[in-house]
């Protein structure tokens, strides 16, 4: 194989890797956004064990929806950074919770990972979506 063919092939297996997190990312949100909205047994349960009301499962599942709306619309990149954000707060915060409740790894292990995977999202997309390329771009300087 050439040195070109290798390096293409790198590039594409590199491209590919990055969509990894995002589409993790992305699925478990949309799916714990339809669970909280739907109530199902399992966040009822998980809810009482951890002692919160369940009119929060609402306000989580509004605010995955958000966040999904936020990052699958193209543009508005500073708009995709507070809903990657968001995430990492609602992923880092079932862990600790969970945490704190006293719970195994078994409980918290999979919350956590989704919280270092919304990192990982974040940070491999491509610089033009990021906040600091657009602003960065479009300052203009004034005399």
């Amino acid at each position: 194989m050439s040195t070109r063919t290798t390096s293409i092939i790198r590039s594409r297996g590199l491209k590919l890797a990055r969509w990894v997190p995002v589409a993790a990312v992305l699925a478990e949100t949309a799916v714990g956004a339809y669970w909280d909205l739907a109530r199902i047994s399992y966040v009822r349960d998980s809810f009482d064990h951890l002692g919160y009301p369940m009119y929060f499962a609402t306000i989580l599942g509004v605010a995955k929806t958000a966040a999904l709306a936020a990052i699958l619309t193209p543009g508005h990149p500073q708009t995709k950074e507070w809903a990657y954000a968001g995430l990492v707060f609602v992923y880092g915060g079932a862990a600790t919770s969970h945490l704190a409740a006293g719970d195994g790894p078994d409980k918290w292990a999979m919350p956590l990972f989704f919280a270092a995977a919304t990192f990982a999202a974040r940070a491999w997309l491509p610089q033009g979506n990021s906040t600091t390329a657009t602003l960065g771009g479009s300052r203009r300087r004034y005399a």
